[in-house]
């Protein structure tokens, strides 16, 4: 199994965020939301939304994407094949990697479920 990051699983362009954010459903756990639809890819891919309001400091948001983003490469291949973007609410600012790593975990677990996708 191979466990990278690969360019093709991650969102980058302006029109798939805006894509999934607007027919998507979502899914939220403590400060973390995520928004979802299916893709006709054969993989997962993730795009990850951290606002100033969440930390004012670019090393603060970028240890943030950090986390989810290794989160999300160990965990990609058992995920459905879905786009998904996490959304980091203000309270997310706070949490240490510790807490923030759990809650992500967490989030990836309700998406394994059998999703009710339109």
């Amino acid at each position: 199994m191979l466990y990278k990051f690969q360019p093709y699983r991650r969102l980058k362009k302006n029109k798939d965020f805006r894509s999934v954010l607007s027919k998507s459903q979502k899914v939220s756990q403590a400060y973390l939301l995520a928004v979802y639809q299916t893709n006709d890819r054969p993989n997962a891919r993730l795009g990850v939304a951290v606002s100033k309001r969440v930390a004012k400091l670019a090393v603060a948001r970028n240890r943030i994407k950090r986390v989810i983003r290794e989160s999300f490469r160990l965990s990609q291949n058992q995920l459905p094949t879905i786009d998904i973007v996490v959304i980091v609410r203000s309270e997310g600012g706070n949490a240490d990697k510790k807490r923030l790593r759990e809650t992500i975990d967490k989030l990836w677990k309700k998406l394994t479920v059998p999703l009710q996708l339109p």
